[in-house]
């Protein structure tokens, strides 16, 4: 009745109606995003825009039930994905491995909103050889007949070696075949039992009394009946059995719901949560295998503090390290004299009085200025072959490199700078200009090209799924 509702529980409802009255487009709310699996968890409700949903930034929604989720987040790249299955099972190929703009309210990077792909692709090669098929064997004698008596089957086998299959091949075919024999003797017939008829009436009507009720049933050695010659075994047991008759009164009794009980308070502080009622099965508890209450226990409802949650501050990468110097002294490049430079990193996303992040701001470290510097240098190995790019577009290629790397001076690896506070480690910065035996023309690196092979097509996984 209306007389019992409170008058908080009144206010909580009219600001449900509220909410889903106004705001954008209705969307399904999570409490959380599953990094890993790309999965929204833990339903909070349909219903909700995705303004009241991202008051929480650790929430999650999807536009429609079986949707992408994303994320409320600030968008950012989600972990690489596992890389496909080769294009080809044998010889080389390629395959790919993708990552999402998983967020809300921005951009990943330039042009690429939240739900957009990002591809790469590498070449592949499962096994270096494709198979070959092998020949079969001409058959072997047939066996013996597998009974003694009646029909029977024999078989005979060949072997997969004119020739040999090689790489994984086989051989099409099988290499057991069977027929039909006949042994042109006469096989004695054993009993068996036909199926047991149905159960007699119950001699009681219910359990108690001086006499417990029984039933009975009985079955025929029939199915089929023993032989007289050659002469058949007989069937093994009892024609008859009988048994205590079961399922006599007390009668069943249903259970039925009791009342709700109270709404459980809001339990978040920020951003949207449930609340709880119960009720129990006990009006009347159901008795002698009467069936349970049906229907739901428990029921819920979306509360909204309207209040956003904190976000906790995230370091941006740090920036480029500044120019080597040392003050007083007018040029330490190419020098043994140490000197001192500096980086800086923001605390980007911080909002709603969340945590400030936790470090320093500032880097400092010591350096030898190298800028520019020429030293001699040697080849180095060849590469890893890198990413086949582009990963979707047409005639995707691979390149791996030589450079021409600097052999440093051996100035001192640590300097003391104050004394008592012990040798601090100094840095070689710069890019100095090595000078190598000349290859193909004395350029710094040498690359070389080769194209990849049978290149998968880029489909987005969540519009495969049937």
């Amino acid at each position: 009745m209306i007389t019992q509702v409170q008058a908080p529980q009144l206010l909580l409802l009219l600001l449900l109606l509220t909410l889903s009255a106004t705001g954008s487009d209705p969307v399904i709310c999570f409490t959380q995003y599953e990094d890993t699996s790309g999965k929204c968890k833990g339903l909070l409700g349909q219903g909700v825009s995705v303004e009241d949903c991202c008051l929480n930034a650790a929430y999650a929604f999807q536009e429609h039930d079986g949707g992408l989720c994303q994320a409320c987040r600030s968008p950012q790249w989600s972990q690489w994905s596992s890389w496909a299955p080769c294009s080809v099972s044998c010889s080389e190929g390629s395959q790919l491995q993708y990552r999402r703009c998983v967020g809300w309210g921005g951009q990943c990077s330039v042009n690429m909103a939240p739900g957009t792909l990002q591809w790469q692709l590498q070449a592949c090669e499962e096994q270096q050889c494709c198979p070959e098929m092998g020949g079969w064997s001409d058959w072997g004698p047939w066996g013996s007949c597998s009974v003694t008596c009646s029909k029977g089957t024999r078989t005979r086998q060949r072997v997969c070696d004119h020739p040999v299959p090689k790489c994984g091949g086989h051989c099409p075919g099988k290499a057991r075949e069977s027929e039909a024999c006949d042994t042109q003797q006469v096989c004695p017939t054993h009993g068996a039992w036909a199926a047991w008829g149905p159960w007699s009436p119950c001699s009681g009507s219910c359990h108690g009394g001086p006499h417990k009720p029984m039933e009975t049933r009985s079955r025929t050695c029939s199915a089929p009946e023993p032989s007289m010659q050659p002469p058949g075994k007989p069937c093994p047991g009892e024609p008859y059995e009988q048994r205590v008759c079961r399922g006599l009164p007390p009668c069943p009794v249903p259970g039925g719901w009791g009342p709700w009980g109270p709404v459980s308070p809001c339990p978040v502080t920020c951003g949207l949560g449930q609340t709880l009622e119960r009720r129990t099965c006990s009006h009347p508890v159901p008795q002698h295998g009467g069936p349970f209450c049906a229907g739901d226990s428990t029921r819920t409802h979306i509360c909204n503090t309207a209040v956003p949650c904190p976000v906790d501050g995230e370091w941006e990468t740090w920036g480029d390290w500044s120019t080597c110097t040392r003050p007083h002294v007018s040029d330490i490049t190419c020098k043994e004299i140490p000197g001192q430079q500096t980086r800086t990193r923001t605390c980007k996303g911080r909002k709603f009085n969340g945590q400030r992040c936790v470090g320093k701001h500032l880097d400092i470290r010591h350096c030898y200025n190298i800028q520019s510097c020429t030293f001699g240098g040697s080849w180095s190995q060849w590469s890893a072959w890198g990413l086949c790019i582009p990963p979707c577009g047409p005639n995707p290629t691979r390149i791996r490199q030589r450079r021409c790397v600097a052999s440093l001076p051996k100035f001192s690896p640590t300097v003391s700078i104050v004394e008592g506070q012990g040798e601090k480690n100094v840095t070689f910065w710069g890019n100095p200009k090595p000078r190598c035996e000349e290859l193909q023309g004395q350029k710094p690196v040498v690359e070389e090209k080769r194209p990849c092979l049978h290149v998968p097509a880029c489909r987005d996984p969540e519009k495969e799924k049937p």
